[in-house]
């Protein structure tokens, strides 16, 4: 059978461009290190690799998040550290003051001590983390702790001392008193100064809901609630640590107020009511200590998270490129025989084309 010229030349380059096109695949995948850049190359292995992207997309979002958690956990117990040195030398001042408490000038110099030592608990007490209060709750945009008109401290505009908890939720509110009272001039008002419309309101405390971040634990909500065991609470009120209410007795269960009552009695010499806010501030003492102790142990357990996500991350790239990677040797073979069969082919096309094809290929 005879083999019309057209026929050969039409051979020819089909060949030639599949060895080009063998050449051209084999570089690509070496210079990008990818056996495929579509996911129409490998459906499979490319469904799988997004599947793998998604979950390292989570992974290093949580692992992110702890890292941040983390930094903001060391700079609340450095806060909280710090407050407690200052319980420790207040305490000290106290037995100063109880040494020598005839002496006007030296108690008044151990109150002006006080005041600054006060002061600076203040001033932890604002400290934040980027823009947020790390003591304040939800508040973003002012410092949660300021100062009444007789520098009793006050927590989102809410006066500390009057601050109760609900046993049954947990949530903290203060009794709001009634805007009107009972006026036996005024024939318009009821006459009962029991009547409902003149007791206090019971009002949840502002800004100090919980906020929670996810870091891996299987982040859950119900209804708008997140579930607090699917998630980290990143946000510490102000409350717990610093104390609230009053005792029975009338003394004040607030470390700031504590110091202020301290410094008073000092300088009006009341040793007896001095005896017993030490007492207070001592047991607010042990309170910080064990606050302390477990802002470690949630340190310790992000330790952890951190450490078992990073090599979740790292065995998720590895996935990846174990479908998308090539082997190096392999390809450099794949190349050095399509270098050889380009270079056949191209050979083959001089002996088996007429010249001035040959001329025009070149």
């Amino acid at each position: 059978m005879r083999v019309a010229d057209r026929m050969t030349a039409r051979n020819y380059l089909k060949y030639l461009h599949g060895a080009r096109s063998d050449y051209a695949d084999t570089l690509s995948r070496i210079n990008s290190g990818k056996r495929f850049t579509k996911l129409s190359d490998d459906v499979s292995s490319g469904t799988r690799v997004l599947t793998t992207r998604t979950e390292m997309y989570k992974t290093q979002k949580q692992l992110s998040n702890i890292k941040s958690i983390n930094e903001e956990l060391t700079v609340t117990e450095s806060c909280m550290q710090s407050i407690s040195d200052i319980i420790a030398d207040v305490h000290k001042l106290v037995v100063r003051a109880k040494n020598d408490p005839t002496s006007t000038g030296g108690r008044k110099a151990i109150a002006q001590e006080l005041r600054g030592l006060r002061d600076e608990v203040l001033q932890f007490c604002n400290t934040q983390y980027g823009k947020r209060y790390i003591f304040g709750g939800t508040n973003m945009s002012t410092a949660p702790f300021t100062l009444d008109e007789n520098d009793r401290i006050l927590y989102n505009g809410i006066p500390m001392d009057e601050v109760q908890k609900d046993p049954t939720t947990g949530e903290f509110f203060y009794m709001k008193p009634s805007a009107v009272q009972p006026d036996p001039n005024d024939p318009t008002l009821p006459p009962n100064p029991n009547d409902p419309i003149y007791q206090p309101t019971k009002v949840t405390i502002p800004m100090d809901e919980d906020v929670y971040m996810d870091i891996g634990l299987g982040f859950k909500m119900k209804a708008s609630e997140v579930q607090d065991t699917t998630a980290f609470k990143i946000s510490y009120s102000g409350l717990d640590f610093l104390g609230y209410g009053k005792d029975d007795d009338g003394t004040s269960n607030n470390v700031y107020n504590i110091i202020h009552d301290i410094m008073a009695n000092i300088e009006n010499y009341s040793m007896e009511e001095l005896e017993e806010v030490d007492d207070r501030l001592t047991e607010l003492s042990d309170k910080f200590r064990a606050n302390l102790t477990d802002i470690g142990s949630k340190t310790n357990y992000l330790d952890t998270m951190q450490g078992r996500l990073e090599k979740t991350a790292d065995n998720q790239k590895i996935r990846i490129q174990n479908l998308m990677g090539i082997d190096d040797a392999e390809e450099a073979t794949n190349q050095s025989m399509n270098d050889y069969v380009l270079k056949a082919v191209l050979q083959m096309g001089s002996r088996v084309l007429p010249v001035s094809l040959m001329d025009y290929l070149r």
